[in-house]
């Protein structure tokens, strides 16, 4: 191959996620082209979006606390080592790895993105997933926007606290890169301003009556 062949190639591997991240709207927690260029590993790290806050832990397939894994294409595991740092499974470990996010407060989930998901429309073979939460679950294979680079999944603005996203299939591996979320309850200070409106509404009525 030409070395302006080489180049062309390169440019093209470099330009590709950046448009991506370019016409992807940003998460309430993003971490697509957010985090370093090499693996960068850390028990639970919290991540801060405005009066959110949330707790990433990574676990195996047996229920072990490992590392969480951050690199500039989102978050994953990291059991040792030799571990590529994705979310895993494999025909002998199925389920796999997960991550259990906490939140500081209950939640609205609306929908999860991910990075290097594959869909698979014909073996059963390539990345699947399970997100579950007190109360429900659901399982993500196919049923996303078939973006490009990143997929996302909506969830339907279920709500809890602390959400678990497993791996399972046959042959998955794939990294977080987003989370959208709003806080499930207002906070006393909408609750004041509502109640300051209401009042204001009230005086307005009386005054026009009287």
């Amino acid at each position: 191959m030409s070395l302006i062949k080489k180049n062309l190639l390169l440019a093209l591997a470099v330009v590709a996620p950046l448009s991506a991240h370019a016409t992807v709207p940003n998460s309430t927690f993003q971490f697509y082209f957010e985090g370093p260029f090499f693996d960068e590993v850390s028990t639970a790290p919290t991540f801060v979006s405005g009066d959110l806050g949330v707790t990433i832990r990574a676990y195996n397939g047996s229920g072990q606390q490992i590392d969480v894994d951050k690199r500039w294409d989102g978050i994953g595991a990291s059991g040792g080592f030799l571990e590529p740092g994705e979310l895993n499974s494999s025909l002998f470990a199925n389920p796999g790895e997960k991550l259990v996010l906490t939140f500081n407060k209950a939640v609205k989930l609306g929908s999860l993105r991910f990075s290097m998901w594959e869909n698979d429309y014909l073996f059963n073979t390539f990345d699947h997933a399970t997100v579950s939460w007190a109360g429900g679950s659901k399982q993500l294979s196919t049923n996303n926007d078939n973006g490009l680079l990143l997929k996302t999944f909506d969830l339907g603005n279920v709500v809890s606290n602390t959400f678990t996203i497993q791996a399972t299939g046959n042959l998955s591996a794939f990294r977080l890169a987003g989370i959208n979320a709003v806080a499930a309850v207002p906070e006393p200070a909408s609750y004041v301003l509502m109640g300051l409106g209401l009042v204001g509404l009230a005086l307005v009525k009386r005054r026009r009556q009287g």
